[in-house]
């Protein structure tokens, strides 16, 4: 160590000096609780070189009493895998609160993807965030980038829900004081449950659909799994519409999950029936009990399986078979039906009805819970009782489902009563009581 130069005489935590056979100064800095620091200057002079050093010294000093790191050892992207490592502890095999599951795990790691291709520049500095740049985030999602090959976003949802991984990932740097303040965004206002709500199917629509879904469930010339597999979603997708289950809810339900309903008397116990929904299977996390007018259906798949018919109450299967999932594999009755055949099945349905019936709706295999629900409104289901059954808030019920009401014949009916005395009144307009023109003639003549 040559020609050492104190920064702030006479302590000993910061200093410049020279490297034998080196024309640089370098610099040292004893940082409190983090250890040393030696970096070049960049300086042959000796008093910019020390200039050097005070700055980074009294920029310490200010970082340390932001409660802030002092030492610049990682760049702004290098701690997304330690975020996503302790984001991935987590994860939780179902819904439940403080838990993530691993397809929102899935989307996180995407929504931290984009800000790097928000950024470019991989290799920017924590200290050299560009808080402006990130508040035009949501701006720069809504265009076109050719760059990358990449489309805006249908909704804002979207963009909202991007933005609450990257605020989480920055107060992760913040908590860990890399970073004076957490950024802001710019505002991004997602659509209303009413606007965001997902197609659903018209009486008529439904009728054509499942008349088209049967038919094609009953096709000839096709393999012996295939014609499962098509009975099997035909089936599924009756449940859904009559007892308003998610697609999720229905694909873990196991046998042990259906009981009869002893509430009812013994003709409408030939056709409902309790659903026992677990926890693990709900959006919400929390279970809960469906009435479902869907023994026939659920028989139906029970058959299919190969399943044999024990005495005794619904769903009328042994022991054996209770852990098993109702909607099972064609000759694996004991595993569930893989996602490929879910995905397949639906695409030929989709190219069956389609253009046929839906039009430019976005019909999915949601959409049949989402019809049934809507029917239940049309019948005038009290919403509480319907928000119990199909495990969604009330709020959902108002806004996502009773917007049908606007379409139905009964809203029609309601809303033309108070024509009846327009056409009253147009039906009698040839007996004026009152001649307007004279009476304003003689208005004027009084006014002249």
């Amino acid at each position: 160590m040559l020609e050492k130069e104190l920064a702030f005489p006479p302590l000993e935590d910061c200093y410049i000096y020279k490297r034998p056979n080196s024309s640089v100064y370098q610099y040292f800095l004893s940082i409190a609780g983090e250890g040393d620091e030696r970096k070049s200057t960049g300086k042959r002079d000796k008093n910019e070189a020390l200039d050097v050093a005070r700055k980074r010294k009294l920029e310490a000093l200010s970082r340390q009493q932001q409660g802030l790191k002092v030492r610049k050892v990682k760049k702004m992207f290098d701690f997304i895998d330690e975020f996503l490592e302790l984001e991935s502890k987590r994860i939780s095999t179902y819904n439940r609160k403080g838990y993530i599951t691993k397809e929102t795990f899935r989307i996180k790691k995407h929504h931290l993807s984009l800000l790097k291709k928000f950024y470019h520049d991989k290799s920017i500095k924590l200290e050299e965030i560009d808080y402006g740049k990130l508040y035009e985030y949501p701006v720069w999602r809504r265009l076109v980038d050719e760059v990358w090959n990449r489309k805006p976003p249908k909704t804002n949802h979207t963009i909202a829900t991007e933005l609450t991984t990257l605020r989480a990932y920055f107060e992760y740097l913040y908590r860990k004081g890399y970073i004076p303040r957490i950024p802001e965004f710019q505002k991004t206002y997602s659509e209303s449950l009413r606007n965001n709500r997902r197609d659903h199917l018209n009486p008529k629509e439904y009728q054509q659909t499942i008349n088209t879904i049967r038919a094609w469930s009953h096709s000839k010339n096709i393999t012996p799994s295939q014609s499962y597999n098509r009975q099997v979603i035909y089936q599924a997708i009756l449940i859904m519409s009559n007892a308003c289950l998610r697609i999720g809810e229905l694909r873990k339900l196991k046998w042990k999950d259906l009981e009869p309903n002893p509430n009812l008397t013994k003709e409408q116990q030939r056709v409902g029936h309790l659903i026992r929904i677990q926890a693990e299977s709900t959006k919400t996390g929390e279970p809960r009990t469906v009435q479902s007018p869907t023994i026939k259906y659920f028989q139906n798949l029970r058959q299919l399986a190969g399943i044999p018919k024990t005495k005794g109450g619904f769903p009328n299967v042994a022991e054996e078979f209770r852990d098993y999932f109702v909607i099972s594999k064609f000759n694996h009755v004991e595993k569930p039906l893989g996602q490929g055949t879910w995905d397949r099945c639906w695409q030929e349905i989709k190219s069956l009805c389609g253009s046929r019936y839906w039009k430019d709706k976005n019909i999915t295999y949601y959409s049949f819970r989402h019809t049934g629900i809507s029917f239940a409104v049309s019948r005038g289901v009290p919403p509480i009782q319907l928000s119990n059954q199909c495990g969604t808030s009330l709020k959902n019920i108002s806004e996502v489902y009773y917007h049908h009401e606007a379409e139905s014949k009964q809203v029609w009916e309601t809303l033309s009563q108070n024509r009846v005395f327009f056409d009253n009144v147009k039906s009698h307009e040839g007996e004026i009581l009152i001649d307007y023109d004279e009476l304003f003639e003689k208005l004027n003549d009084t006014r002249g």
